[in-house]
């Protein structure tokens, strides 16, 4: 799977990334959201959900196991968020009856998506989110069908501020 990690200076640059990352994404899109607790899993989501133009607010579905945030325009696409933390594995999600979510044509975004790694299709989006100070380390490993996209990525968040780039040097120029 092709790779690319960047870094993330603020929270808002998080939910920006997940705004730029909202323009690649398409209808039965599945996005497995992993890494530490804290790490703006969430607020990657909620970046998205703006991008995709939806305007109810964004939580964690900790406890529901997913929020769906309904598409209001005939151009917009429907959100499905879940948070899979507290489920043992595939089965307790398919169980629940949650894969149905798959088929509807929206956008699924799986916090904790490595619970349920069984039930994912070959071509999930991965992203693994790390830290949880001012810096995020986000990497995103997409299926190789989608290399173009982590490329149109890469040229969109070149443009955003407190973003930078795995090997680029934050305070290059600073003199020594």
């Amino acid at each position: 799977m092709p790779e690319m990690t960047v870094f993330s200076h603020r929270s808002s640059a998080t939910e920006e990334i997940g705004r730029v990352l909202s323009k690649i994404l398409r209808p039965g899109d599945i996005l497995a959201l992993d890494g530490d607790l804290g790490a703006g899993k969430t607020v990657l989501t909620r970046g998205i959900a703006m991008g995709l133009g939806l305007t109810s607010p964004v939580a964690s579905p900790t406890f529901m196991l997913v929020s769906e945030h309904k598409a209001q325009e005939k151009n917009q696409y429907s959100l499905y968020h879940f948070d899979v933390y507290r489920l043992r594995d595939g089965d307790d999600f398919c169980d629940a009856g949650l894969e149905e979510y798959f088929s509807l044509g929206g956008i699924c975004v799986i916090e904790w998506g490595e619970v349920i790694h069984d039930v994912l299709s070959s071509s999930a989006l991965h992203m693994n989110l790390k830290g949880t100070g001012d810096t995020r380390e986000i990497t995103f490993s997409f299926p190789e069908e989608r290399s173009h996209d982590l490329a149109v990525l890469s040229e969109e968040l070149a443009h955003v501020p407190d973003i930078s780039f795995e090997g680029e040097n934050k305070d290059a120029d600073t003199c020594l």
